[in-house]
């Protein structure tokens, strides 16, 4: 495989080894009674146990991506692979007028802080004192808890391939949860088990299943969690968003996506892959694979300088809960094949009519596969 192909599969490790967990120190004073509490975000009431048990998995979806929008919060998150690997960070999301904005700062590994907003992430490298910039992001898709919404009758059809069940109430980080299982009904996609704030809505945990999501057979491919929360956290979204402008000393490097389509592109499917409709589809420059643009002469053995020097398209399908990245780039080298897996995240890259196409997701590795193999160019 060529350079080329190799900086996206580099550039998609690093993502993986980092995980959700990204940020850095803790930030001070977010909390406390200084602040000024959010007003308007009443808890509701509990639904009756009947009416519970008898939500269909579109009802869960879209129940938990309401609270993700209304509601301030700020705890401790920690998210473990299978291979038994921990890490935590710390979390502040607030709301203001149907706006939100979320800190996320890690607790281990590199010191990062996070800022998402509902069309940017602004990346704070505190060790390096450089600060990536990433605008025009498809709405909500750079928000915890990271469900991509679908709009209503895409929701719809994509929620037919999990079959919702209630399983009763837990304790998480001092709230009491629903326990939902999602099943999925064919193999493109894994099990899940979610607790959510039985209030608000607001999810609390949720685990990655390698099988059945309601059997103790199951093996957990991923699992995120709040050890502790604070539901309607008096949280400033003004105090967040003036952290975030907070660049002094830091060397900015900004990128901005530009929105297309794989049809623009010149791809089509033969055959859709079931229940993942695409949610976006943007150019990213070359140099926001590394880090760093391009300069002097290529090495030996890298790709020609046309092809390192193309922007990648970058495409995002989902059904709601898993969702797949597709890579697409000219090729260095005809046919060019990888195949990479790291706990739940599979990796699939080949070549396809002249471009090095790549897919990456938290899904089943026959689900890339289908997904290549149903790929068809349609112009140059």
């Amino acid at each position: 495989m060529g350079a080329a192909s190799n900086a996206i599969l580099t550039c998609v490790q690093r993502a993986m080894a980092r995980g959700v967990m990204v940020s850095a120190a803790l930030g001070a004073g977010l909390l406390g009674s200084v602040l000024p509490a959010v007003s308007g975000l009443q808890r509701v009431q509990a639904a009756p146990a009947q009416a519970v048990a008898e939500r269909s998995a579109q009802q869960w979806l879209q129940r938990w991506q309401q609270a993700s929008r209304q509601q301030s919060y700020a705890g401790t998150l920690a998210m473990s692979g299978e291979r038994g690997n921990l890490r935590s960070a710390r979390v502040w999301h607030a709301v203001r007028d149907g706006r939100q904005i979320e800190r996320v700062d890690n607790l281990s590994g590199s010191p990062r802080s996070i800022f998402r907003t509902e069309h940017a992430v602004h990346v704070f490298l505190r060790d390096k004192k450089e600060l990536r910039i990433r605008t025009n992001m498809p709405r909500q898709a750079t928000l915890f808890p990271g469900m991509m919404p679908l709009p209503g009758q895409l929701q719809a059809e994509a929620a037919r391939y999990y079959r919702a069940s209630h399983l009763g109430q837990e304790r998480v980080a001092n709230h009491v949860a629903d326990v939902v299982a999602f099943a999925p009904v064919d193999g493109l996609r894994y099990a899940y088990r979610f607790w959510s704030d039985q209030k608000t809505g607001l999810l609390l945990k949720w685990q990655m299943l390698s099988s059945g999501a309601t059997s103790a057979q199951s093996d957990v491919l991923r699992e995120v969690a709040f050890s502790d929360l604070q539901i309607q956290a008096p949280l400033s979204y003004a105090l967040l968003e003036g952290m975030m402008k907070e660049t002094s000393g830091y060397r900015v490097q900004q990128t901005a996506l530009r929105a297309t389509t794989l049809q623009q592109q010149g791809w089509a499917w033969r055959k859709p892959l079931a229940g993942y409709f695409v949610t976006h589809c943007y150019l990213r420059p070359p140099e926001s694979l590394s880090g760093r643009a391009p300069s002097g002469p290529a090495p030996r053995g890298s790709a020609p300088a046309n092809v390192a020097a193309s922007p990648v398209t970058h495409c995002v399908l989902s059904d709601g809960l898993s969702s797949i990245s597709l890579f697409f780039r000219p090729a260095s080298a005809e046919g060019a094949h990888a195949v990479r897996s790291k706990g739940a995240t599979s990796i699939r890259s080949q070549g396809i009519a002249g471009q090095q196409v790549t897919a990456v997701g938290e899904v089943p590795p026959a689900a890339l596969q289908q997904l290549l193999d149903s790929l068809q160019r349609t112009s140059r």
